[in-house]
């Protein structure tokens, strides 16, 4: 899906005039790339700036009111397209976590689903106020970026912190420094209403997991089995849905036979799908039995 910029950009005469349009070009630049779930919440930022400027600046309302409806018809357009794919969704799987269990890192669990498709992560995560919250994020981000190599935006959405919001706000724009270092773009959002903790791929895989990140136990000895690699981790009790969908865009091209390939996949979406979840479940499999037999060999003496 794409649009043409001189239809959405206001003329230069006009632009003087409007808030600093960033995030608009960003919106279009994501949306042009592909990068659909990215473009949605660019849009809305630029709609919640003109909202702002046209109660402030009543003279400019008019003005602010011309290019809001068309950010707003765009931002609907793909939003529809998202809950389109969303509805036709097949679930993949379902996990229960057992209190007590080992073997359940993020790598464990997802990573059958982090692959070269992922191009966008969307992670919903109400909480981020304690060190071992922060812990969760950074290892569920490494996991991340190690298995999705053309992974280019990640959105966090959390609540803000009631207690100290700076020391969050100083954690969350380290995270972005740092995966700025990788070409990666990290933006988060606050919001108080936040509830819903899951995991949106630009794939159209979608886990949703009842505790969210954090369903280990707290390591509280740094020389225990388990500060690095979170499959020594004790598991609280939770649940772990999967969910797939048609993607929300294409998969990166890199040569022109795969070109090929991708253009017959767009035709194929029920089959692939099959494909994927009879491979994902495979995968799950074996990874399911790894850990079960290293968990059972590593603490038989429990």
């Amino acid at each position: 899906m794409s649009c043409k910029t001189t239809n959405f950009l206001p003329p230069d005469e006009e632009a003087e005039d409007l808030p600093k349009l960033e995030s608009i070009i960003n919106a279009l630049k994501c949306e042009q790339s592909g990068h659909i779930m990215e473009a949605i919440l660019l849009y809305e930022e630029s709609i919640h700036k003109l909202n702002q400027m046209a109660t402030a600046e009543p003279n400019k309302k008019q003005l602010c009111g011309k290019y809001l409806k068309t950010y707003e018809s765009r931002a609907k357009q793909l939003r529809d397209q998202v809950k389109t794919h969303l509805h036709a969704s097949k679930l993949l799987d379902h996990l229960s976590i057992e209190r007590d269990a080992r073997g359940r890192s993020y790598q464990r669990l997802f990573g059958p689903y982090l692959d070269d498709s992922v191009k966008e992560a969307h992670l919903n995560e109400p909480h981020l106020t304690e060190q071992q919250h922060y812990r969760n994020l950074v290892n569920f981000f490494e996991v991340l970026v190690k298995n999705c190599r053309y992974l280019k935006y990640i959105r966090l959405t959390t609540r803000p912190d009631p207690v100290v919001p700076k020391n969050q706000m100083h954690i969350l724009q380290q995270i972005r420094s740092d995966l700025a270092t990788g070409n990666i773009q990290m933006n988060f959002q606050l919001d108080d209403t936040l509830h819903d903790r899951k995991i949106v791929l630009s794939s159209g895989v979608v886990i949703k997991i009842g505790r969210g990140l954090h369903y280990f136990e707290n390591c509280e000895d740094i020389h225990s089995l388990g500060m690095c690699d979170f499959d020594f981790r004790k598991c609280l009790a939770t649940d772990v849905d999967i969910w797939k969908c048609r993607a929300f865009a294409k998969r990166p091209r890199i040569t022109d036979h795969e070109d090929q390939v991708d253009d017959r996949n767009d035709d194929e979406d029920n089959d692939d799908d099959d494909e994927y979840q009879e491979r994902c479940s495979k995968d799950d499999s074996r990874q399911r039995a790894t850990a079960a037999a290293m968990s059972h060999a590593a603490y038989s003496s429990e």
